[in-house]
């Protein structure tokens, strides 16, 4: 895969992702070409992405096109784009940078590699949604399995799923009941975080034991 889509609410950390990247990809800095578009792709900016990106590159085997779109792309100009996704020039790699992807023609996104770069509050949030969801006892031990193979991940996991909670109970100050759910669920989380941060307990069974013995809904 060449073509690589990064969805970043935050254009800024999506260039610093993909500034990671070409570094790890060892992409020489005078064979990366950056474009930016404040309004929405057009045809005619797609015919002259056509012109530049078949151009060699300079110091290196490979270069690297990047796309910030700071708007979206007309569908007609990603039309336009489907067989240069589809066959790209051999020695180049396309990174297209958006604040979102609902917008991309689901062709263009079955010919490229998706990475959504989430913020800090995202991530807490989804943490505590994979908890919420929890129905029965299957749920319960197979999320415990897939965050518990390496201890300090589980712990940072469990730190994420607090922050949310605490966010969510804030959000729920109106609704006493609400709150005091949430406060008793943040209070579960911080008991086993502190014996995984402080003790031997193996991780899974703590989590296991976490997972199962919920009583949020």
């Amino acid at each position: 895969m060449q073509t690589f889509i990064i969805s970043s609410k935050n254009l800024s950390e999506g260039r610093e992702v993909i500034e990671k990247i070409l570094i790890q990809e060892k992409i020489d800095k005078f064979d990366i070409e950056v474009l930016e578009f404040e309004k929405d792709l057009g045809i005619e900016d797609v015919r002259n992405i056509q012109k530049k990106i078949y151009l060699k590159p300079f110091q290196g085997d490979r270069k690297a096109s990047v796309w910030i779109l700071s708007s979206k792309a007309t569908n007609d100009a990603q039309n336009a784009l489907l067989k240069l996704l589809e066959e790209p020039p051999p020695s180049c790699l396309i990174y297209i940078l958006a604040t979102d992807i609902g917008f991309f023609l689901p062709t263009i996104l079955s010919r490229a590699k998706i990475i959504e770069i989430k913020d800090d509050l995202e991530t807490n949030l989804d943490n505590l949604e994979q908890i919420l969801e929890i129905k029965g006892a299957g749920d319960a031990l197979f999320l415990a399995q897939v965050i518990s193979k390496e201890k300090s991940e589980a712990i940072a996991w469990l730190e994420k799923a607090i922050l949310g909670a605490r966010t969510k109970m804030i959000e729920s100050i109106e609704d006493k009941n609400e709150a005091i759910k949430f406060r008793k669920l943040i209070h579960k989380l911080e008991l086993t975080h502190y014996d995984l941060k402080n003790t031997n307990a193996n991780q899974r069974l703590a989590l296991e034991n976490l997972f199962l013995n919920l009583e949020y809904n």
